[in-house]
């Protein structure tokens, strides 16, 4: 059923609606996991709900799957976001030809972006530059079988801060008129400006239903991250009101379910009646904010919940190789051999299952929540426009330059690294000299954090979730390493304590790590490692280690962060696995292609940059001995 018709059936009802957004994760257990929250979310009673669609297609098989589940599996009216910029014709027609397929009539046809980046890149397929160019493709192929979306920007396209309200508005509906039925927003939190916006639209003559985006903030660095992305505005209460509570997650997630219905409210109030919620694959704030503005109650949510999925056990799978779709080529299918946890729908009814990622840590969140992946949905990309970009990082020469840029960033003399998203963390003050010390030695480190035992929760540098508890931490570091140094390092962290757990990959495919428990495999694979790099060591050290130790016992995962709090269990926001490490390994390779296209063809810096991202291996190295602050720095910089 098209969109519209269900928006048109509600207002003949007289009664609000809304919707749900959902991205899809980097792992075949996040996945499977969020096809499980969808279930759950089902029964709260979205109009329909959409699946977001990565940059350049990178995350074709997986939109088009969980698209076609949470249509025919779950039975919601699902809206496929489809981007077409570094889309060539033939992958949008087999986009369009899938959802077909499944039933799926709704289409939310964007431009996208272009390589966020790259000073030096070209469109696939003059076909489509802009969304419009795609708005009329749809049509001109399928007629009025898809119901499309296109999106609206109330405080501006990030990109277009050249144009006039005005502007932008004749461009939303020349979209509208070229084929396009409704318009979901780009998120806001700026109620009075999206109502000044709205009237505008009116006054300018689209008609059509205008669905306001609203994303509930579920955490301070995340809530920081994205508006800083899309140039969102923050008004002034809200930032006054997040400041005093910005360390302590657990109120800024309340806060954030507050603000949101807030938001939802006033526009009630004004008139508005649906609303498309950004649900960042997160449940528990969505129910809650739905619950506080009145849209379901508390008590026929768990009914429905109890009729719907009677079993209350949690259970370990093991997911087939040919169940979904690998998540990069290179990892070999290691993720399916995992056997990850996952929660039976109902699991304390509405409790540990909709709330056991509600934590979710960066990159190294658990991987196998629905959560775990990229929120913006661009993937690998700089994150910095070029023009800044350059300002940053000038023009890289030699290796030396490389170190010397990380340094500086540890110093907080440049404001981020192509890797990462701003300024080092607080917590990284306690091991600042160590990490310019290794950065200095051309260990390049892309994330780290210092053992922590037993901290208040409310600690300024290391503190997380709710008031009351204790944090505490393993010591890890995440480092890119070069081919002349990574052999020695590999057999120092396999042979010199038995607290270190490793996993290190190339660009390639090759991956070593000592945590599968079986020392003669380990002994095999740090020979292969030799000779990939060219590299002979004295085998008498190889020969160290003949049994299995404490890093060498078989586990799928591994804790490096947890917290204590009072009436609540154990939570652990940050998980290291083979699995998660490998989806990162492929992003932050990718990250040096991304940096290396900042440059012309032929230019020193951009053949050093391809050199080291072909050659060098990642690093995760975790030393499992949180009592102990210098085992890690004492292992790699000896």
């Amino acid at each position: 059923m098209k969109i519209v018709d269900k928006i048109a059936h509600k207002k003949a009802e007289g009664k609000p609606f809304y919707s749900f957004e959902y991205f899809p994760p980097k792992t075949a257990q996040g996945l499977s996991n969020l096809y499980e929250r969808i279930g759950r979310m089902q029964v709260l009673s979205p109009t329909f709900v959409t699946c977001t669609w990565g940059a350049g297609g990178s995350t074709f098989d997986k939109t088009t799957e969980l698209c076609a589940v949470a249509q025919t599996v779950h039975g919601l009216e699902t809206c496929m976001h489809l981007t077409c910029t570094n889309m060539d014709r033939g992958k949008v027609d087999e986009a369009l030809a899938e959802a077909k397929k499944a039933g799926i009539q709704n289409i939310l046809a964007l431009r996208g972006d272009p390589p966020r980046g790259q000073e030096y890149w070209m469109q696939v397929d003059d076909t489509f530059v802009h969304a419009i160019d795609l708005v009329r493709y749809i049509r001109q192929q399928y007629g009025d079988f898809f119901c499309i979306g296109v999106a609206g920007y109330p405080e501006g396209h990030m990109d277009s801060t050249d144009l006039s309200s005005h502007d932008e508005i004749r461009f939303l509906k020349e979209k509208i008129e070229a084929g396009a039925d409704f318009v979901l927003t780009q998120l806001f939190y700026d109620v009075d400006g999206f109502l000044t916006w709205e009237k505008q639209c009116r006054s300018m003559g689209i008609v059509c239903p205008i669905i306001p985006g609203v994303m509930p903030i579920q955490s301070y660095n995340g809530f920081r991250r994205i508006t800083n992305l899309a140039k969102i505005r923050i008004p002034a209460d809200v930032a006054l009101a997040l400041e005093p509570i910005k360390n302590d997650d657990q109120k800024v997630k309340d806060y954030g379910v507050e603000l949101a219905a807030s938001i939802i409210e006033r526009l009630l109030n004004a008139g508005i009646t649906g609303f498309h919620i950004c649900t960042l694959n997160l449940e528990k704030s969505v129910r809650l904010i739905l619950e506080r503005v009145g849209f379901v109650s508390p008590a026929a949510t768990a009914r429905k919940q109890l009729q719907h999925h009677p079993v209350n056990e949690p259970t370990h799978v093991s997911i087939p190789k040919n169940t979904l779709a690998p998540t990069s080529s290179g990892s070999d299918g290691a993720e399916t051999h995992l056997n990850p946890l996952i929660w039976k729908p109902s699991d304390d009814l509405l409790g540990r299952s909709e709330s056991w990622d509600d934590f979710p840590n960066g990159r190294w969140g658990d991987a196998r929540s629905p959560a775990f992946g990229d929120l913006d949905g661009y993937g690998a990309s700089l994150k910095v426009e070029p023009r800044l970009a350059l300002e940053m990082w000038k023009r890289p020469k030699t290796k030396d330059d490389i170190s010397q840029l990380f340094v500086e960033f540890i110093q907080g003399k440049i404001p981020l690294l192509p890797w990462s998203e701003g300024s080092p963390l607080p917590e990284t003050e306690a091991i600042k000299s160590r990490l310019v010390t290794c950065n200095e030695r051309g260990f390049w480190t892309v994330g780290s954090q210092p053992a922590v035992n037993g901290m208040p929760s409310t600690d300024p540098s290391v503190g997380w979730g709710p008031k009351g508890g204790y944090v505490y931490q393993k010591a890890f570091l995440e480092l890119f390493v070069g081919p002349d140094e990574v052999a020695t390092l590999v057999q120092k962290l396999r042979t010199i304590s038995p607290w270190i757990t490793f996993l290190a990959a190339s660009r390639d495919g090759d991956v070593v790590t000592n945590t599968t428990g079986d020392v003669l495999v380990e002994q095999k694979k740090i020979a292969e490692l030799k000779k990939i790099c060219g590299k002979k060591l004295d085998e008498s050290s190889a020969k160290e280690k003949n049994s299995v130790d404490i890093a060498t016992t078989p586990g799928d995962s591994n804790a490096v962060t947890w917290g204590v709090f009072p009436g609540k269990e154990i939570i652990q926001p940050t998980v290291i696995e083979k699995v998660s490490f490998l989806a990162w390994r492929d992003e932050a390779f990718e990250i040096w292609r991304e940096w290396e296209h900042l440059y012309p063809k032929g230019s020193e810096s951009r053949k050093l940059l391809h050199q080291i991202g072909h050659d060098y291996w990642l690093l995760n190295v975790v030393h499992n001995d949180f009592r102990d602050e210098d085992g890690i720095w004492d292992t790699v910089l000896s």
